[in-house]
C-alpha cells in the first residue's frame, strides 16, 4: 500500500511555492482588472503629460561688489519666500514685473560662492577706507516660460542695486576713489612743477628736492602716478553694484514633466487602485458567501 507523506509545516514556516502559485492564480484570475488599470494609467499619464505646463531651468552667475554673498543669498531667499506665499503683487513690485509674469516663476534658488567669508562685513564698516571686494553668487530659476528670463534677470539686478546697504557702500567707494584720484592729480601737478624747477637749477626749499637728484626720478614717479590714476579711473568707470558674468540661458528642453516618470507614477497609482478594488470585491463576495451559508443553516 502506497503511503503518501504529507509535509507538516511549523507555525512559523511559510510554503513559498504555495504562496507563489496563489499569487500567480490571483493575477491570472484578475487579469482583466489589471489590463484595464494599465490602460487607464497609460491614458491618464499621457493626458497629464500633454496638459501639464512645461517647466524650464536656467542659471545666472553674477558679482555683487557691495553686498557679501551670504547676504545676497538672504535677499534672494526672501524673494522665493514671497513666491511661496503667492504674494504676487509684492513679488512683482520687487522684480519690476507684472503679476501675470511672476506667476510663471516656479522657483528662485540662490547659490552662494564657494569661498564665503566666515565673518560677513558689518553695516558700520562703510567708514573704513578699504577697497571693495566683489562677491560671486549664482541664481537658479525654474519658469513656465523662457521669455520672462531677461525680465527676471533685470529684476534681480535692480532688486540688489536698489538695496540701501548696497547704495551706501557703492557711493562710499566712489567717493573714496574720486578723492584719491584728485589727490594723485594734485601730486602729479606738483611733481611736474618741481621737475621744471629742478631742470632750471633753481634752489627750492621743498623737502621733495632732497630726495630727487635727477629729471629721471621725476619721470619714473610721474609714470607710476599716471598708471595708478588710470587704474582708479577704470575702477570708477566699471563700478556697479551688480555685474552679470553669465546671464540666464533659455533651454528648449524642459526639466518637468518627464514622460517616463509621469507614466510610471500613473501606472503604479491605477494598479494600486485596481488591487484595492479586487481586495474589496473579494471581501464582499466572502461576506455574501458566509451570509448565505448562515441563512441556509
Amino acid at each position: 500500500m502506497n503511503i503518501k507523506e504529507k509535509k507538516i509545516l511549523a507555525p512559523d514556516e511559510v510554503d513559498l511555492v504555495r504562496v507563489f502559485v496563489l499569487t500567480i492564480n490571483f493575477f491570472v484570475k484578475n487579469r482583466f482588472i489589471f489590463i484595464f488599470s494599465t490602460v487607464l494609467g497609460l491614458a491618464a499619464g499621457s493626458a497629464y503629460f500633454k496638459l501639464k505646463s512645461n517647466v524650464y531651468e536656467s542659471k545666472l552667475i553674477a558679482e555683487c561688489q557691495s553686498i557679501p554673498d551670504s547676504r545676497v543669498v538672504d535677499l534672494l531667499l526672501d524673494l522665493d519666500k514671497i513666491r511661496k506665499y503667492e504674494d504676487w503683487k509684492q513679488l512683482a513690485s520687487k522684480l519690476e514685473m507684472t503679476e501675470s509674469e511672476v506667476k510663471l516663476i516656479k522657483m528662485i534658488e540662490p547659490l552662494p560662492n564657494i569661498t564665503i567669508e566666515k565673518e560677513a562685513k558689518g553695516i558700520d564698516d562703510y567708514l573704513l577706507p578699504t577697497t571693495e571686494t566683489s562677491y560671486k553668487f549664482g541664481v537658479i530659476v525654474k519658469v513656465k516660460n523662457n521669455n520672462i528670463l531677461p525680465k527676471i534677470q533685470a529684476g534681480i539686478v535692480s532688486y540688489l542695486t536698489k538695496n540701501p546697504y548696497s547704495n551706501l557702500r557703492v557711493n562710499r567707494f566712489l567717493e573714496n576713489r574720486k578723492s584719491l584720484l584728485n589727490y594723485i592729480t594734485l601730486q602729479m601737478k606738483s611733481l611736474d612743477s618741481l621737475n621744471m624747477v629742478f631742470a632750471s637749477k633753481v634752489n627750492t626749499s621743498s623737502a621733495s628736492m632732497s630726495t630727487l637728484t635727477s629729471p629721471g626720478d621725476f619721470k619714473s614717479i610721474l609714470i607710476s602716478l599716471k598708471e595708478k590714476s588710470e587704474a582708479i579711473e577704470d575702477e570708477i568707470r566699471f563700478t556697479m553694484p551688480v555685474r552679470i558674468i553669465q546671464p540666464f540661458t533659455a533651454f528648449n528642453k524642459p526639466i518637468e514633466p518627464v514622460f517616463i516618470e509621469v507614466i510610471a507614477i500613473a501606472l503604479l497609482l491605477f494598479n494600486v487602485l485596481g488591487v484595492i478594488f479586487m481586495i474589496l470585491r473579494n471581501l464582499v463576495l466572502l461576506y455574501n458567501k458566509n451570509k448565505n451559508s448562515i441563512t441556509q443553516e
